[in-house]
């Protein structure tokens, strides 16, 4: 659907940076992918970070509260922090749970080129049912059935699945229904090409760097 295969950054560039951390974002940047992908959490007190983990020493990271953060050891970034990153690439914005739609919308208002996706579906369905403007998407490990049909059915428009999951025939059946799909985390060249010659619309890998390399290697734009 795309001449371009996308890289994107996943958590950023975390070979490199602490995932989900600004310097993380700033380093796929710079190495010219695309945009990145990134975690969204809600802590006790309604601070919305960047945290991929369910839990911190043991306890759940949404019943803790800004006063927590320090204890990550990196500076641990906020979703305020992405208007930074506004219109410089696409961020693909992975909300770990839903129930905190306002708050999410509040947060991200006036952020450009974003996708936000879950693999709470719940999430996605009421996003949608409120007509934002944005692109949704639906993240996934293993196989659906009827794939297109249910990633259409919520209102999406992207698809995020576990790469050892995609062949030609899923890919084709999404694109025949409007849907784009960027597997997530491919970091072999051998996977990377699998995947663009399935026709996929880009990657989300733990090597933006190296993967856009490769793109340029194999005249990819």
């Amino acid at each position: 659907m795309s001449d371009r295969f996308l890289v994107f950054g996943h958590r950023g560039s975390p070979r490199r940076f602490p995932e989900n951390s600004v310097a993380s974002f700033e380093e796929a940047l710079r190495a010219d992918a695309d945009g990145f992908e990134t975690d969204l959490r809600l802590l006790s007190d309604n601070t919305a970070v960047l945290f991929h983990d369910d839990e911190w020493r043991e306890a759940e990271i949404e019943t803790l509260a800004a006063d927590w953060i320090p204890q990550v050891g990196y500076e641990l970034a906020r979703v305020s922090d992405l208007a930074k990153f506004a219109g410089r690439g696409t961020m693909v914005l992975e909300v770990k749970r839903a129930k905190w739609e306002d708050v999410l919308l509040s947060e991200i208002a006036g952020l450009t080129n974003i996708i936000v996706a879950s693999f709470d579906h719940t999430l996605i369905a009421e996003l949608a049912r409120r007509g934002v403007a944005f692109p949704l998407g639906v993240t996934v490990f293993g196989r659906l059935v009827n794939t297109a049909e249910y990633v259409k059915g919520l209102g999406a428009t992207w698809l995020f699945p576990q790469f050892c999951y995609v062949d030609r025939e899923l890919v084709d059946s999404l694109h025949a229904d409007g849907i784009r799909i960027a597997p997530w985390t491919p970091n072999r060249e051998r996977d990377w090409q699998r995947l663009r010659d399935a026709g996929c619309d880009g990657i989300i890998t733990d090597y933006p760097a190296e993967a856009v390399e490769w793109r340029k290697s194999v005249h990819t734009f």
